[in-house]
């Protein structure tokens, strides 16, 4: 019997340990509902609205806040929020589209839809309420009870250990509009 030595193994490829972090964004100030705007998925944001939301932005800049990517709602002033956030964010940070963030879409498309590019490890999504705060509810293992309300222009994050979640996440920061203009 000859004695040898076994082939090499390939190194064992490690899961990517980095943290994934989900910013949930509200959209800004939008034009009214009414006769200027029978379809309420063509409101855009109103010029104040912009020009809060730029701030707000700055603000997510000042802390610190980079991304791999920015997913929107497919309505107009969901839309112009993911705009100016990468913007702001001075970096040309890939903006995508996705029906799971309008009005009445669900957690688990959104997910989905997510886990399509998992590699892109820092993502942004801006969408509606009451659906935002469902969303940041579930993730964060808080339930329907929980009382969180995003105001328009406001964003949280939340960080996973692995994506698609397996178990709740860790709600890092949760910030008003006007404390994210302050930042800036």
């Amino acid at each position: 019997m000859k004695v040898g030595r076994e082939p090499a193994m390939a190194p064992r490829q490690s899961a990517d340990t980095t943290p994934y972090e989900l910013y949930i964004m509200r959209h800004g100030i939008a034009e009214e509902r009414g006769p200027a705007y029978p379809d309420d998925g063509e409101r855009p944001l109103t010029p104040d609205g912009k020009k809060k939301l730029r701030e707000a932005a700055q603000g997510l800049v000042r802390l610190g806040v980079e991304l791999d990517w920015i997913v929107s709602s497919p309505l107009v002033r969901a839309r112009q929020t993911a705009e100016i956030v990468e913007e702001e964010m001075g970096a040309h940070t890939p903006l995508d589209s996705c029906d799971a963030l309008a009005p009445g879409g669900e957690a688990e498309a959104l997910l989905k839809f997510l886990g399509t590019h998992a590699d892109r490890r820092r993502v942004l999504v801006t969408g509606h309420e009451p659906d935002l705060s469902a969303l940041a509810a579930r993730l964060v293992g808080a339930g329907t009870r929980a009382n969180l309300a995003f105001k328009k222009g406001g964003c949280c994050l939340i960080t996973f250990e692995e994506f698609p979640p397996q178990s709740p996440g860790s709600l890092l920061w949760w910030l008003t509009p006007k404390v994210m203009r302050k930042l800036a």
